[in-house]
């Protein structure tokens, strides 16, 4: 396993963690699945350009359908008013990034 670190685009006041993305790679969604998993506490939230793209080239699935199908919350464009004025209980205060632990990608060729 390989130590990585993540650094959310923005950390709100009450703890929500946003990610804005305009492409959503497969790296990016196996990344983000992996520190949910490590980091169920964490609140991590998506403003995407656009939330009806899709996930791949000829692919049904957004990248909303796939934010639902795991539990992720997210918004178009803007990051909504109700998630900054959300009361989240206790003040929560999160590093300026996480920890997670990732497979190292294996060596083609034997190299």
């Amino acid at each position: 396993m390989a130590y990585r670190t993540y650094t959310p685009d923005f950390i709100l006041q009450n703890g929500i963690l946003v990610e804005t993305k305009g492409l959503f790679t497969t790296a990016d969604r196996r990344k983000h699945l992996l520190i949910k998993k490590q980091h169920p506490a964490i609140d991590l939230r998506f403003v995407f350009e656009n939330s009806r793209r899709k996930i791949r080239k000829g692919a049904k699935s957004t990248y909303g359908d796939w934010c639902h199908k795991h539990g992720f919350k997210y918004a178009d464009k803007v990051v909504p008013d109700e998630w900054l004025n959300e009361d989240k209980g206790k003040h929560v205060v999160y590093p300026s990034f996480v920890p997670y632990k990732a497979k190292k990608k294996e060596r083609r060729n034997g190299r």
